[in-house]
């Protein structure tokens, strides 16, 4: 199985860290270099200010779109992958084992969340654990597991950005992507993690008050639920 891990290549405290808790696990990884933001060409940098994201959300982007790229031109049937600030569960093999046993065909199954998951059940695996297609946004990218198709996807439908990548995954059913989310996950950001990579820009309104917004997230939430039955049903019927 391949394994990779986004790394700063100055962040060598966190490639050491990172590296004691895959060997715990018996996990031979790769360290992949992750993309400094603030060294992108000013270009890609002012066309992100235009968009409102961060240097950072831009690197953290081009990191996971490098990696995918990377997916492909290895010719993997998929791989994990994890971020540097994250703290595994023992339990992660023995989850990722029987999620590439199963016979649907997942695009990515994100095995991190930084909110609570709410959603559709589409398998359910052991010890209680169950993927689940979002209809609330899950956020975050600490570690997923992502299959060659779904690489090849990704990188072909978020080929520029637009928004922070995570927003993107969290948007799965807008581009048709089959993203479900693990339940009780088997990877979570370390406590008190400052990213290095993917600081967020604080470029997403909070104060979206008026009526007409709040109607049309109320019709988007309720598209989403729709579109998160529709394709429970057809993996389900597979």
């Amino acid at each position: 199985m391949q394994v990779f891990v986004l790394n700063l290549a100055r962040a060598d405290e966190r490639r050491t860290r990172m590296q004691a808790r895959l060997d715990a696990l018996g996990l031979k990884a790769e360290f992949f270099p992750a993309v400094e933001g603030r060294l992108l060409p000013s270009e890609v940098l002012e066309e992100g200010a235009q968009l409102g994201l961060s240097p950072g959300e831009l690197g953290c982007y081009f990191s996971h779109l490098a990696l995918w790229k990377e997916v492909l031109a290895r010719g993997s049937e998929g791989a994990l992958v994890l971020e540097d600030d994250t703290v595994l569960d023992p339990a992660l093999p023995q989850v990722l084992n029987e999620i590439r046993s199963l016979p649907h065909a997942f695009d990515l199954v994100r095995l991190s969340s930084l909110n609570p998951v709410r959603g559709v059940t589409v398998a359910r695996l052991k010890a209680g654990r169950q993927l689940v297609l979002p209809t609330k946004n899950p956020s975050g990218t600490q570690g997923y597991w992502v299959s060659r198709a779904g690489a090849a996807r990704l990188g072909q439908i978020l080929a520029r950005p637009r928004l922070p990548i995570d927003d993107e995954l969290d948007a799965y059913w807008q581009y048709g992507m089959c993203i479900p989310v693990l339940t009780r996950p088997v990877i979570r950001e370390e406590d008190d993690a400052v990213s290095l990579i993917g600081a967020r820009g604080g470029s997403t309104s909070k104060n979206e008050k008026n009526l007409r917004q709040h109607f049309a997230r109320v019709v988007q939430a309720q598209r989403r639920k729709l579109a998160a039955f529709r394709m429970a049903w057809r993996l389900n019927r597979a």
